[in-house]
């Protein structure tokens, strides 16, 4: 819920609400052993021909350990078209966890940028940290040192911040199912990482559609690439492959294109497979969760007054045949006691605006869950709930909420049923839940908008159109049908855009508030059993059921899962679903056990 007097809600099956800001403007898997570490790049670190005293650099698919005792020289190594290290007399060292210097011996002899090298099957010099000798691997053409490794900044899955993905001050490990999920890597080099000898390998055995890679096994080749960059890249984890059940370390290199490599940098996370009741959109009945969006709701009527420095709006009566939403889009001036007949395709001026309106509130319904199996339409699908406020997720094609007027507490903005994990379809058009309204107030902040003080955005906005702020109402002006059918462009006709859209926008990030929660956002506790609601110590400002992200958006945004509401702020440019909140829904993370 968001308003300006919370509620202190109770866990399932009960409602959460939202109220409104009055601010002014181990591992999982066995089988087989770990593949042993191989060359992934090479880099000669000198000018010219190689010499006597130079280095060579090889840089291991793993952290590696150097045998005592041993040098690395031709016997450990294959060098293509007769290629030599010469006489190696000095110990090879490491120059980081997984990259190995070589002093070159008299007598060297390759090309730059044409030799090849691999670990050879008399290797004893370089093991992994469980003893396993290294051995075979690609050959790796040695490329010319540019004197600076690339490094990778930060490693995630599914895009989810560092704050939210176990990695930061809030704890926890990031649960995720078997696939269905990105890797993804952010990255940087003085030069040009290599994008094509990225590698990503894990700690457990991971099941592909060629057979199971034992842990250490570069999984690239297996995924599907989202996207590879000079400084990013992703990597879907496809159906095609499966992660077992536990904990799981993910391992990633990125090369540059001078044969340098960069240190391994992992991730931890957990894995928990789907089944049907933990999947918050199993498609087994259902193609996509759908939603319904109803604005029939007629519970009462509304009236506005005189206020200092604004307009009062009231509730008055009961139900009088005119939908809520109806009368609330009179009140706000964008509609009209006397529309202009057939601005456009026979219909009038209150027709049109309202259908731009709920096509503008679709639109960003959209955009708020891209990626998302979810929609959301204006037409009831078939099938009712009856007496019932939650039906089994296979019973009924749909689940619906109510964008309406007044909630039964002043100052929320919307109430809806909390459904963890999303195993039933809920009907959040209910007018008594346990004695709450369920559904979308836009009652609230209509009364709150018309208030002082008159600097507002929402003020700004609609006391243009108003009557009770002194505004012409849209269809009030004889030329407004012109501006609603887009042939009169005058500085009205954009402010009739931005009333509409901001309105829409706004309507729409409730919306889509409370339909997360009837989806099982936000449950409370750290990952892998919560979505981090109700941490107050890491995430100042959240509440039951609610996450207030301020330091993951940018000023004048805000998740839309926090737990109250300015106008302003949602409409903010970044302002959505929060980076965990979007994985869940995206089904590449997921909570309980």
């Amino acid at each position: 819920m968001i308003g300006t007097n919370q509620t202190s809600p109770q866990r399932f099956p009960a409602a959460i609400a939202l109220s409104t800001l009055l601010a002014a403007c181990g591992g999982g898997g066995g089988g087989g052993g770990n593949a042993r570490p191989t060359i992934v790049t090479a880099a000669f670190a000198g000018s010219g021909a190689p010499l006597a005293g130079d280095t060579l650099l090889l840089t291991f698919s793993e952290t590696v350990e150097l045998v005592g005792g041993t040098l690395l020289t031709d016997a450990d190594l294959v060098l293509s078209g007769g290629a030599s290290l010469g006489t190696v007399t000095q110990p090879p060292t490491l120059a980081s966890s997984n990259t190995v210097s070589i002093t070159l011996g008299s007598g060297v002899s390759f090309t730059p940028n044409s030799t090849t090298v691999a670990l050879g099957a008399g290797n004893d010099c370089v093991r992994d940290a469980s003893g396993q000798l290294g051995n075979g691997g690609t050959a790796i053409v040695i490329g010319t040192s540019d004197g600076s490794a690339p490094s990778i900044a930060n490693v995630t899955i599914a895009g989810v911040d560092d704050a939210l993905n176990g990695t930061g001050a809030a704890g926890g490990t990031l649960q995720v199912p078997a696939n269905g999920w990105t890797v993804d890597l952010a990255y940087s080099d003085n030069t040009a990482v290599d994008t094509g000898s990225i590698r990503i390998s894990a700690s457990v055995t991971v099941s592909t559609s060629s057979g199971s890679q034992p842990p250490g096994t570069n999984l690239v080749p297996f995924l599907t690439q989202v996207s590879a960059t000079s400084s990013a890249a992703s990597f879907r984890v496809p159906s095609t492959v499966s992660f077992p059940a536990g904990a799981i370390t993910l391992s990633c290199l990125v090369n540059d294109v001078s044969g340098l490599g960069s240190t391994p940098s992992t991730f931890t996370a957990t894995v928990l497979p789907f089944n049907d009741a933990r999947r918050p959109f199993e498609t087994t009945t259902n193609a996509s969760q759908v939603w319904y969006l109803d604005f029939s709701r007629d519970v009462e009527g509304y009236t506005t007054g005189l206020l200092t420095g604004g307009a009062l709006v009231s509730t008055s009566g009961g139900a009088n045949g005119t939908a809520d939403f109806d009368e609330l889009l009179r009140i706000l001036g964008l509609t009209s006691a006397s529309p202009i007949p057939n601005v456009q395709g026979g219909l009038n001026s209150n027709q049109v605006a309202t259908a731009r309106f709920k096509d503008e509130l679709l639109d960003a319904l959209e955009e708020f869950y891209v990626g998302a199996n979810v929609t959301f339409t204006l037409t009831q699908p078939s099938g009712s709930f009856g007496t019932s406020a939650s039906l089994a997720y296979n019973a009924i094609g749909y689940s619906q909420i109510a964008i309406a007027g007044a909630p039964t507490s002043a100052g929320q903005l919307g109430v809806a049923i909390f459904d963890p994990n999303n195993p039933t379809q809920n009907d959040d058009t209910k007018t008594d839940f346990s004695g709450l309204r369920l559904g979308v107030f836009l009652f609230t902040i209509v009364k709150s908008g018309f208030e002082p003080p008159s600097t507002t955005r929402f003020r700004q906005t609609f006391g243009t159109f108003a009557p009770a702020l002194g505004g012409v109402a849209i269809g009030n002006d004889t030329q407004d049908g012109q501006r609603l059918a887009d042939t009169l462009n005058d500085a009205r006709a954009t402010e009739i855009d931005a009333a509409i859209a901001d309105f829409a926008r706004f309507t729409a990030v409730v919306t889509a508030h409370e339909c997360g929660h009837s989806m099982g956002l936000v449950q409370n506790g750290a990952m892998p059993l919560g979505l981090y609601g109700n941490d107050t110590t890491n995430f100042p400002g959240s509440s039951d059921g609610h996450i207030r992200n301020t330091a993951l958006f940018p000023a004048g945004s805000t998740n839309i899962m926090s737990p109250s509401l300015g106008y302003s702020t949602a409409l903010g440019a970044s302002t959505g679903f929060n980076t965990l909140n979007l994985a869940y829904l995206r089904e590449q993370a997921t909570y309980g056990n």
